[in-house]
């Protein structure tokens, strides 16, 4: 009989790095046909997945409105616990650890084995109050953690004491693309939501820079989020209409990929950066602050990218005006960044899920 596996979300159809990279291990695992795969969300808020999500998937919801963290979600257990003794689920993987207060008390003596997937870095979490007192509780009593980066792992064994059953395992991009035919374009990406701990402000200063500098640039932000209103002010006020453009939520972020010259992150933290990931895939060179987790792993500086001291609007200034004014540079970067993605590809990802799925299953 065939395991069942339960990717549980707060809302599997919202348009966060969480939901897009749950949706694709989720979808390339039911291609394997290993095991039985559905996702549960505390409330689906609209009637269709943001990114796909493949039809055979089963999807299922606890409520029909919206719960805060808090009081609100100790019925919730309760209902966690029926699903999963209905559904007879073998492993539930939580795609946020603040899910872990729910799926760890539901499962136990059930047999369900649950995963806390952590998809920010301990600093973050730490820094939080609900979520430090969440970390501190699921650390020690989830059957296996899967977190982000080398730099999560080294973090969750000196500072929460996790030394076993933990692994960490990078999101997954496909493998890169003959992009040889692609017309570049003078064009700088951003993407990420429009809010302060993605580094807007930074972003506004650096940016009124640049296009000021290189008229001939446009810079695209695609995301959505509370800054908005801020980031259109700054526009008008400083005549830049066509040339910093907020294209809201954007599902096909490669569409743009392979269109830009540059992808710039101002993150003031990360899990690991998918939208730097994404953009070394399709030979974009980035420019990102150096913050403590994510870019570090990813970006080489001076060979594919540039990385720069937390937060030097002053030389990312610099190192994106360096990028527009050598092409050459550019494509060298853009040459390197292709290579060495095994460690990232979708192939090798699916095969370290596989490996935890059926160590847990099979104890």
């Amino acid at each position: 009989m065939k395991k069942k596996i339960c990717f549980f979300s707060g809302d599997i159809t919202r348009s966060g790095g969480t939901e897009r990279v749950s949706s694709q291990i989720a979808n390339e695992l039911a291609k394997d046909g290993a095991w039985e795969i559905c996702f549960l969300s505390l409330v689906e808020q609209k009637e269709n997945p943001f990114y796909p999500v493949d039809p055979a998937i089963p999807r299922y919801q606890l409520g029909d409105h919206w719960i805060n963290p808090g009081p609100g979600y100790l019925p919730l257990i309760g209902k966690l616990r029926t699903f999963l003794k209905e559904k007879k689920i073998d492993i539930i993987v939580d795609i946020d650890i603040v899910l872990d207060v729910l799926s760890i008390p539901a499962a136990k003596s059930l047999g369900t084995k649950v995963i806390s997937w952590e998809h920010f870095n301990a600093d973050y979490e730490l820094s939080v109050c609900y979520r430090k007192w969440i970390l501190r509780y699921s650390v020690k009593r989830s059957d296996y953690v899967v977190v982000l980066t080398k730099g999560d792992l080294e973090d969750y064994g000196k500072r929460l004491g996790r030394q076993d059953r933990i692994a960490y395992i990078y999101n997954p991009v496909n493998k890169p693309a003959d992009t040889s035919k692609w017309e570049r374009k003078n064009l700088i990406l951003t993407v990420g939501r429009l809010v302060p701990e993605k580094g807007m402000d930074e972003l506004m200063h650096v940016a009124e820079a640049v296009l000021t500098t290189h008229p001939d640039w446009q810079w695209l932000l695609l995301g959505e989020g509370e800054q908005r209103a801020a980031l259109e002010r700054f526009i008008g006020e400083n005549h830049l209409e066509k040339r910093l453009i907020l294209m809201g939520n954007v599902a096909d972020v490669a569409l743009y990929l392979r269109q830009a010259s540059i992808l710039v992150s101002f993150s003031k933290y990360e899990g690991l950066g998918m939208s730097i990931l994404e953009a070394r895939s399709m030979g974009v060179p980035c420019v990102s602050f150096a913050v403590k987790t994510g870019p570090l792993e990813i970006i080489h500086d001076g060979i594919d990218g540039y990385l720069v001291q937390p937060f030097d609007c002053d030389t990312m200034t610099g190192k994106i005006n360096t990028l527009i004014e050598n092409p050459s540079l550019r494509k060298q970067f853009a040459k390197q960044a292709l290579l060495s993605m095994g460690d990232f590809e979708t192939e090798t990802i699916i095969k370290q899920w596989k490996d935890i799925l059926e160590r847990l299953t099979c104890t």
